[in-house]
């Protein structure tokens, strides 16, 4: 393989936005300093979310274009005076006709930033290729989103218990651009309020949680950049429960007539701005979805325990408990390698006493990002179902359907508390958030 290597200046002229193509010099046409005939062409870069990268960090790097056919390279560098603030800019590149795969990556700043372009045909003077920049953070150990906000509790209206409207927040509390594809939500399969089961310690002392269900953001990677200090909002059904009418029948003792008595779910509220919508009408019979908010997707367990709930569920007295790790990306053959990989035997007692095999499900603890464990207060934590090192605290509530939010202490711009002890980084609050359309910009 041959290695071309050239210092051209980027060329940038940046208007309102748009790339506005400059000049040529005089000796720009004089092509006696290539070994090659070729033509210019421009490489239009933009970066995927702005102020994720700056001038500096491209400061230097290489843009490779490497011919499909010869596996020449042909290399050009960057510099960061001829760059925007977001590091936006247009190199001149001069290059036999041909296709090329095009890159450049870079790591900075404890990023990395990179773009790629395959089988990019050029064979036109002054043509224009668009490229994409993405950046991310450099080691998958600083991939750290966190829960900001849980309501998992539920609440009543007209005496009426309801849940549909769970929902989720989880945050982005580093100073980089995280991308959300591949971000998985498990809950625990040991319940918080009961004695060990019977595989418990062969798991955990073993450094994995097992899991009644996982729900994962779709993407193949990078397509749903989180900004720092942002947040992704997940909801059971992402609709407007205020809107929601329920109904039930009331008969008068004295003559023995029933009458229908429909109400407003007044303690319910709009959730139809969520970023994502649990639609699983495997598990809730009764589901609905919502077209306009995507689904996550779902990862169940290999085999139920035994009639017990086999998906994700949040229980409304927070019995089973939530927690946050990450798949390399949000692809259903991502999903499918990953539940191959972590499913194993593991016995149980049925309601006989025997014991039986059964598939389990888990995910290691070190993989885990957040969690926090959940429970109520009669019964507290009888047993931990997250490890020490995910959460050494606890978030209790008084009872089902009480409309109590787990929420973070602190906000969204200058953070939240985060010491693996959710005793003193969270508090219960009521009533719980709306989240209805168009709330970012509110």
């Amino acid at each position: 393989m041959k290695n071309r290597f050239f210092n051209l200046a980027v060329a940038l002229a940046m208007a309102c936005g748009s790339f506005v193509l400059a000049s040529c010099d005089d000796d720009d046409d004089n092509k006696s300093e290539y070994s090659y005939s070729g033509i210019y062409a421009f490489i239009n870069m933009s970066s995927d979310v702005e102020g994720a990268i700056t001038a500096s960090d491209l400061d230097s790097c290489t843009i490779s274009l490497t011919s499909t056919q010869s596996k020449d390279v042909y290399t050009f560098t960057v510099s960061k005076e001829t760059l925007d603030a977001n590091g936006n800019g247009q190199v001149k590149v001069y290059i036999p006709v041909g296709t090329y795969d095009i890159s450049l990556e870079k790591s900075a700043n404890g990023k990395t930033i990179f773009f790629r372009k395959e089988n990019v045909t050029i064979k036109d003077e002054n043509q224009n290729v668009d490229v994409t920049l993405i950046a991310t953070v450099a080691q998958q150990s600083d991939f750290q989103f966190i829960f900001s906000e849980i309501f998992f509790n539920g609440e009543r209206n007209a005496g009426r218990m309801m849940h549909p409207d769970q929902y989720m927040v989880v945050y982005n509390p580093t100073d980089n651009v995280l991308y959300a594809d591949g971000l998985a939500i498990g809950c625990t399969m040991q319940a918080s309020c009961t004695e060990k089961e019977s595989w418990y310690d062969e798991y955990y002392n073993a450094g994995k949680v097992p899991v009644h269900g996982i729900i994962v953001i779709p993407g193949t990677g990078y397509e749903h950049p989180v900004k720092p200090h942002e947040k992704l909002v997940i909801a059971f059904n992402a609709i407007n429960h205020t809107e929601t009418e329920g109904s039930y029948e009331e008969t008068n003792e004295e003559t023995g007539e029933t009458t229908t008595v429909t109400y407003k779910y007044e303690n319910a509220v709009d959730l139809s701005g969520a970023d994502f919508e649990i639609y699983d009408p495997q598990l809730y019979t009764s589901d609905v979805d919502n077209p306009e908010v995507p689904n996550v997707l779902e990862i169940y367990p290999a085999e139920s325990d035994l009639g017990g709930i086999g998906g994700f569920y949040q229980h409304p007295r927070g019995f089973y408990c939530p927690f946050i790790f990450k798949l390399e990306n949000g692809t259903q053959e991502t999903l499918d390698k990953f539940k191959t990989e972590n499913t194993s035997v593991a016995s149980v007692q049925d309601k006989d006493g025997n014991s039986v095999d059964i598939q389990m499900l888990s995910v290691k603890a070190a993989d885990i990002l957040d969690g926090i464990t959940t429970g109520h207060i009669p019964s507290d934590i009888v047993t931990n179902p997250l490890p020490q090192t995910v959460d050494r605290g606890k978030q209790l509530v008084k009872g089902c359907h009480s409309g109590l939010l787990v929420q973070r202490k602190g906000n969204d711009q200058d953070g939240y508390a985060d010491t693996n002890n959710s005793t003193e980084d969270c508090e219960i609050v009521t009533p719980q958030h709306a989240f209805p359309a168009g709330w970012r910009n509110k």
